[in-house]
């Protein structure tokens, strides 16, 4: 049965074969041109071709073992492109410590440039067209007019009632919003450390919630980075805590003087362009037994268990992916041992102590870990290949035979009507019978 579906499959790929009808479900995929041809919705973007670092090691623990596990991250389903080379990542899984990182990665004016375009980059608006995004939450650089309009808006407060009558477009709903969102990170805050008064660093905060409730319940001095410039405004005219921006993702610097007590750290491990020096960067300014809260950072389970696209889970953004036991290992490489780690939301979360000195002997991944993870690495990419839409299939073309050939055999996929490819990711990223890799 399986040589029958191969040769259907060929068959179909052939030159002369009928072009099958274009089908939308997110399940389907239609097979591709028999050839690849270039990659011809790259425009004037302005987006500078340099620097791309490629990396011969691990960027959070230096360990030069590694199996490449994905080629692309999400630009390869965009319709327009900045150019030929933001499509490849070409992502490693480290043999010590087990982060997935990307081995070609954007770093000073290129990330610069992402970040400016930062709703284009994540896919909330297509390239080249308008920004979308709230005046409140977005990457556009604020004018004296927009700063008097955040002003009046804030001017209402936080908790404006709903019987108040006053219309959301009159307050900034996202205060209360982000006070809420954040009140869990709050608790288990106040849960586990004891805090009296401490010194706080929140990176890459939203709306000031963390900051804002550390200092009404500890008195907490606190200071805050964000990515844009409506972050900064509004935290320090709605709670007066000294904000700065932008966030160099590259050369991470703390743009405020002396020692914290806590610094807590939003979705930046996977985001930094160089972690390790963000991690040290971050350890130099902690107070002796200091700790480090890391909350909203992606891992791979999304797209290995719970059955997403690999390409469209790894945006351009995502140069760093992990487990929990990776997490564990990656803060310890670098000086700090895990208090306390969960997940919330489908993200990892954890609090992390400084530690004197950074060990050498920290616990590296097993290979019966490293094995099973290769393998579902490569199931998670295979479908990855065969959901690519139709439009965009040439972008992949050299790696489609290769997906097909072992999706049909694990039964991750079958060819149905008109040739169409339906793909089935198993539960759990398990396969029933699965090889060892």
């Amino acid at each position: 049965m399986l040589r029958r579906l191969r040769s259907a499959a060929r068959e179909l790929l052939r030159p002369d074969s009928p072009k099958p009808q274009r089908d939308h479900a997110t399940s389907v995929g239609m097979l591709p041109p028999p050839v690849p041809v270039p990659i011809e919705e790259v425009f004037e973007s302005g987006c500078p071709r340099d620097p791309i670092l490629k990396l011969d090691g691990c960027p959070v623990c230096g360990s030069t073992e590694a199996t490449r596990v994905g080629r692309y991250n999400k630009f390869v389903l965009y319709e327009r492109i900045p150019d030929t080379a933001a499509t490849i990542y070409n992502y490693a899984l480290c043999h010590d410590c087990g982060v997935v990182y990307a081995t070609a990665r954007p770093a000073g004016g290129r990330y610069d440039w992402l970040l400016e375009h930062f709703e284009e980059t994540i896919g909330r608006t297509g390239l080249g067209d308008q920004r979308a995004g709230k005046v409140t939450l977005s990457s556009y650089a604020l004018t004296d007019e927009t700063r008097d309009q955040l002003r009046r808006l804030a001017s209402r407060g936080i908790f404006v009632s709903d019987h108040s009558g006053v219309s959301r477009k009159e307050y900034v709903p996202a205060l209360m919003v982000d006070r809420l969102a954040n009140s869990v990170h709050v608790e288990i805050l106040g849960s586990l450390l004891t805090m009296n008064r401490p010194r706080v660093l929140e990176i890459r905060s939203r709306l000031g919630g963390i900051s804002a409730a550390l200092k009404r319940l500890y008195d907490a001095d606190c200071q805050a980075l964000t990515l844009f410039e409506n972050q900064q405004h509004l935290i320090q005219e709605v709670y007066g805590i000294p904000a700065k921006c932008p966030i160099d993702f590259d050369h991470f610097e703390i743009p405020f003087e002396g020692q914290f007590d806590l610094i807590v750290s939003k979705h930046m491990v996977t985001h930094a362009v160089r972690p390790r020096e963000f991690l040290a960067t971050v350890r130099s300014r902690l107070r002796p037994g200091g700790h480090l809260y890391i909350y909203s950072e992606f891992v791979e389970a999304e797209f290995l268990e719970q059955g997403h696209s690999m390409f469209n889970t790894l945006n351009p953004f995502h140069l760093q992916t992990f487990n929990t036991p990776s997490a564990v290992r990656a803060l310890e490489a670098n000086g700090f041992k895990m208090v306390f780690c969960t997940m919330h939301d489908g993200h990892f979360l954890g609090l992390a102590q400084k530690l004197e000195d950074i060990p050498s002997d920290w616990q590296r991944m097993t290979h019966e870990e490293r094995g099973r993870r290769r393998g579902q690495y490569r199931l998670a990419f295979d479908l990855a290949v065969l959901q690519v839409p139709e439009s965009l299939r040439s972008r992949v073309a050299q790696e489609w035979d290769g997906a097909l050939e072992r999706s049909l055999e694990n039964g991750t996929a079958e060819i149905v009507k008109k040739g169409h490819v339906k793909v089935r990711p198993p539960k759990g990223g398990k396969l029933k019978s699965s090889p060892d890799h």
